[in-house]
């Protein structure tokens, strides 16, 4: 499903969440009986498109397999249920960024999003990225096919933990409002505190390069995963990891884990320092904090 496409109204998470609270709360309920519930008739001429934003949101639920249309029409959760928003964004960010091929034969996911996302993990955060400004003239060809999908891109990117709209204060002019920088804090804080595979353990020194690997495995639209590919990026030299460094020091910042420095280790990797520009901060392992949230 390319989630990108507006027509006729764009599928966002928004709405899919209000959606699958209906599934959940009202099983056996037709599309039709769905609909009614999210768009009532007497609203509906007022809503977007006629109620197409719910429509959409429904055939987005479907098509990513978090819920199932039996042979009667009637519409179930297909996943496990989620008591809150945090919960289904965590199982519909996966659905998006992962190989399709590994969540199910035939399941295709968002290729149009995905794409968006590897390309987006590859700027640095310190430039403000805005269609008109730099990303029409610099993106690989074809990416976004117009500004439209972009900003469709814009809320889509956020919402799934990275990016962050640029504040109008550090960016002054038209611009701000439709700009946003690479910043996959919250995507990463989320897969250490709720990892789909085996946690890292905590209280102690992990390798940096094991945190990297199990970053790249949860997230596979980081650079350097082997499925994080777009044609037109294989060229661009070595993968930039400015936005996942940012990620890390925020982290750090908000107390999920340390970075440290030991002498004489098997690995060190040079991170953009976040905190001096134009520097690197030399980082050997990290601490994941034992209470974490």
């Amino acid at each position: 499903m390319d989630v990108l496409n507006p027509s006729p109204a764009l599928c966002l998470p928004q709405a899919m969440w209000i959606v699958y609270r209906v599934v959940m709360a009202k099983p056996d309920l037709t599309q039709d009986g769905i609909l009614d519930l999210v768009t009532p008739i007497s609203m509906r001429s007022n809503s977007p498109g006629n109620g197409a934003h719910a429509k959409r949101a429904l055939a987005g639920l479907r098509e990513f397999e978090l819920v199932n249309e039996d042979i009667n029409g009637l519409y179930r959760v297909e996943a496990d249920e989620v008591s809150d928003a945090y919960g289904f964004l965590r199982i519909l960010r996966r659905r998006l960024i992962v190989p399709p091929e590994s969540i199910s034969t035939g399941f295709r996911g968002a290729p149009d999003l995905r794409s968006a996302l590897v390309w987006l993990m590859r700027q640095p955060p310190m430039v403000p990225l805005h269609y008109a400004v730099n990303v029409q003239t610099d993106m690989p060809e074809g990416l976004f096919t117009n500004d439209t999908r972009w900003n469709g891109f814009r809320w889509w990117s956020r919402e799934l933990g990275f990016g962050q709209e640029m504040l109008s204060n550090l960016y002054p002019g038209k611009e701000s409002n439709s700009s946003i920088i690479p910043d996959p804090t919250v995507a990463v804080i989320d897969a250490i505190t709720h990892p789909f595979g085996d946690p890292l353990p905590r209280g102690e020194h992990i390798p940096i390069a094991s945190l990297m690997e199990f970053l790249r495995s949860e997230l596979p639209v980081l650079a350097e995963h082997p499925s994080a590919l777009h044609p037109g990026l294989e060229q661009s030299g070595e993968p930039a990891i400015a936005a996942l460094a940012l990620a890390l020091s925020s982290a750090e910042q908000q107390q999920v884990l340390t970075m440290g420095y030991q002498s004489d280790p098997s690995d060190v990797l040079a991170l953009p320092d976040a905190q001096n520009f134009r520097t690197d901060r030399y980082v050997s392992h990290v601490t994941l904090r034992s209470n974490d949230r």
